[in-house]
């Protein structure tokens, strides 16, 4: 069997599965990307494909991606042979020959409670567009929705006056988010502006471009949320880092990891207090830092003497 008739095959599986469409986009991405490189050393018969072969394989990855990108590249070639053997398709499974690389930790952008200020207060409410980025800001700080799930969001989803909104999350299931008064004033001002083209029925859409009155895509929020960040004057802006900051100024506001936790939908805790660890951290530390010590011990010496 051809290696990219195998892909495609298993793409279809993972749809059947349930797999959202994310995932089977970027496993089948990374998929045709390994095809490419070894029907250039094999030909593109599947049965070609060795154990040693993979493993080349894998290891011209480090020279290509960050660990992050690897990793999922793995994974998604481990998957696929898993599967290709499950079949029948092959009798043996090389993908058990790649190991799953560690990633390294590294910081990861967020936004401060000034930032995400900054960024409302950069919005020009004499506008329609204005009044909708106001909404996407505090909608996104205010229940760590990922861009998918806002751009997704329909009319139905949200229940203004409860302070709810009903999301499909990651996993498939369906699940309740709050978010505070605030956001309640400023989604209503966007909704009383809001055209949208017949039958759509999502919260936010397009105003403009080639698309105008549609769904809002992924792309359109991160150029939305990049152009904004840079007549406000803050670098980094992205969906995700406004996922963090809803981590990290929920707890600053006082709200325990586990209720963080349970509204950001996180599977893990370690995911919250990796992204609030700095903050406590540093908020602990102005308490005992050496130099601050040493500042205060020689002035009060200073006054004895």
């Amino acid at each position: 069997m051809l290696v990219r008739d195998a892909i495609d095959e298993f793409a279809i599986a993972m749809r059947q599965a349930g797999r959202s469409e994310v995932t089977v986009r970027q496993y089948k991405w990374h998929l045709r990307k390994m095809a490419d490189w070894l029907t250039e050393r094999v030909g593109e018969q599947l049965e070609e494909i060795s154990r040693t072969l993979l493993r080349e394989w894998g290891a011209a990855l480090h020279g290509w991606w960050g660990s992050a990108t690897i990793k999922q590249a793995v994974c998604a070639a481990r998957a696929f042979f898993a599967w290709c053997r499950e079949e029948r398709i092959i009798r043996a499974d090389p993908g058990r020959a790649l190991k799953v690389p560690t990633v390294k930790e590294r910081i990861q952008r967020t936004l401060t409670a000034d930032e995400v200020q900054a960024l409302v207060n950069a919005c020009d409410l004499e506008t329609v567009a204005g009044l909708r980025y106001q909404a996407m800001i505090s909608l996104l700080v205010d229940s760590g929705l990922r861009a998918a799930e806002l751009c997704r969001l329909r009319m139905a989803d949200v229940v203004l006056d409860a302070g709810l909104l009903t999301v499909i999350g990651k996993g498939g299931d369906e699940e309740m988010v709050p978010f505070g008064n605030i956001t309640v004033q400023r989604l209503q001002a966007w909704l009383d502006v809001r055209s949208a083209a017949e039958g759509v029925e999502t919260v936010f859409v397009s105003l403009g471009g080639l698309t105008p009155r549609q769904p809002l895509t992924t792309s359109g929020l991160r150029n939305i949320l990049r152009r904004l960040g840079k007549k406000a004057g803050v670098e980094g802006v992205s969906p995700h880092a406004f996922r963090r900051a809803f981590a990290c100024i929920s707890t600053e506001a006082g709200a325990p990891s586990r209720v963080v936790q349970k509204i950001g939908r996180w599977s893990d805790i370690r995911m919250v207090e990796r992204y609030t660890m700095a903050l406590q951290a540093r908020r602990l530390y102005k308490q005992y830092s050496p130099a601050d010590f040493v500042e205060k011990r020689d002035q009060k010496d200073g006054t004895r003497t």
